[in-house]
């Protein structure tokens, strides 16, 4: 048996959309398929049998019998299949909150016998010989990363922008950093208003970077997707990943 909480569970059942007997978009069969393919094992056979045998009985009799690493590699391979069906349009992205897949993921890594990480929202950076390597926010790098690893580096660019401009929605209320960025959200985007005529200016700066960011976004959206060299790529999810920075600091 898994060792997971009754509150994990109910993480878990959230996030992979257990109601009603379900799991998220699966048939019989591709959830057979699934489980055969990517986490290797049968999950229509008797041991995992429980209840009345639904798609999402079967998981639940999975966390019931499976051991810890088992189980932590079936969370960790649907959240998998859960960001390769939003990027494929087959599963809406407002209906994963990035805190509730953030919590599977942890939960996983839990049963796997990692700690989890304490959330930094700075982003770090090192340099040795004229190289510089930097740590990307980890919400802009955990949410392109599949992307990059499978080389689509223009898909990868679009969305670590689109994280930004949520980011700032969810910080402002509004996405377009010209109504975003005014004084009546300094507060909320910096935590005070600006001291003195030199940080009015900084200020003015996260505005016009993050201009940048939608003006780059939109050139994307509206661009057939193409290949796109490597490292240009890297320089753009960098910017994206400061402009994200600048607007948690607080």
């Amino acid at each position: 048996m898994a060792s997971l909480t009754t509150i994990e569970k109910q993480i878990l059942e959230k996030l992979f959309q257990m109601n009603g007997g379900y799991v998220l978009n699966f048939s019989d069969r591709t959830m057979g398929e699934f489980f055969r393919d990517d986490v290797g094992l049968d999950i229509y056979t008797q041991k995992y049998n429980y209840a009345s045998g639904s798609k999402a009985n079967r998981l639940r009799g999975l966390w019931l019998k499976a051991d810890n690493k088992v189980t932590a590699k079936s969370i960790l391979k649907l959240i998998e299949y859960i960001e390769s069906q939003i990027l494929l349009d087959n599963l809406k992205k407002s209906d994963f909150p990035d805190d509730r897949i953030n919590a599977g993921r942890e939960i996983a890594e839990k049963l796997l016998g990692k700690k989890a990480e304490a959330k930094e929202n700075k982003s770090k950076a090192t340099f040795k010989n004229g190289n510089i390597s930097i740590t990307l926010q980890k919400e802009v790098f955990d949410h392109v990363q599949k992307l990059l690893n499978g080389g689509h580096y223009f898909n990868a660019v679009e969305e670590a922008y689109k994280i930004v401009r949520k980011k700032l929605k969810d910080v402002t209320g509004k996405e377009k950093a010209t109504d975003a960025f005014n004084n009546a959200n300094y507060e909320k985007i910096f935590g005070h208003q600006p001291t003195d005529d030199v940080e009015s200016d900084f200020f003015e700066g996260v505005k016009f970077l993050h201009m940048s960011i939608q003006f780059l976004r939109n050139e994307k959206a509206h661009t057939p997707a193409r290949d796109l060299d490597k490292n240009l790529a890297i320089h753009y999810i960098s910017l994206a990943s400061l402009a994200y920075d600048l607007i948690t600091r607080k």
